[in-house]
């Protein structure tokens, strides 16, 4: 069955919109939402049962862990172990194109991050996005919106590989990036730099000192 789909703006997102994404990923389905860098395919964070259903449908290895979109820092604090160095920077610079890799608590279901002791959290700018995180209340584990090993889709125009494993599809036009965001471990001292995306090394090191 191909997913529900929904036109809105990231200005004023359409509450019918926000409701039934919201309806979807409480009752244990797949969702499709913009980020200001791709779009997301995600499920709610503490369903084991979907956490392993995204993994399948999106053909993903479970080898891979799934990033939390979060939308405050309540949020992380409830997921993740932080320190004053990853508070300053998630109050700073969140919302916006970042992910930070942390120490996860036991509250993160371990399908989700692979097995693993940490957790990426991640801080859409979306304004979809946060009304839909705003009214679900609960981390989304999510990834790009395609089957694996295909393009990130930045454009509601290349969508199609998800239409039909996707129980709802929300579509906001063209993401303002279109890159993916910077992922930044902050498990060691010194901070390392996973992936260069949207967001600057010159920024991170405002708050973090020399990162690697």
């Amino acid at each position: 069955m191909s997913a529900k789909i929904f036109k809105t703006n990231n200005d004023s997102p359409d509450r019918s919109a926000v409701s039934a994404c919201a309806e979807v990923l409480k009752n244990g389905g797949l969702a499709v939402f913009p980020t200001e860098t791709v779009y997301g395919i995600g499920v709610n964070a503490f369903d084991e049962d979907a956490l392993r259903l995204l993994y399948s449908k999106k053909q993903r290895s479970l080898d891979k862990p799934l990033l939390m979109h979060i939308s405050s820092l309540e949020m992380a604090e409830s997921i993740a172990v932080l320190d004053n160095r990853t508070r300053e920077l998630i109050k700073k610079y969140t919302p916006g194109p970042l992910t930070l890799v942390v120490k996860r608590k036991s509250a993160v279901p371990a399908v989700a991050v692979s097995g693993g002791e940490t957790v990426g959290l991640r801080f859409p700018s979306n304004g979809f996005f946060l009304a839909l995180s705003r009214e679900l209340g609960l981390p989304i584990a999510a990834t790009s919106a395609n089957i694996s090993g295909f393009k990130s889709a930045v454009n509601a125009s290349e969508l199609s590989s998800v239409i039909d494993i996707a129980d709802v599809i929300v579509e906001c036009g063209k993401c303002e990036l279109g890159l993916e965001s910077t992922i930044v471990s902050l498990v060691e001292e010194t901070p390392k730099i996973l992936r260069l995306g949207s967001f600057s090394k010159e920024k991170l090191e405002e708050v973090l000192g020399k990162c690697v």
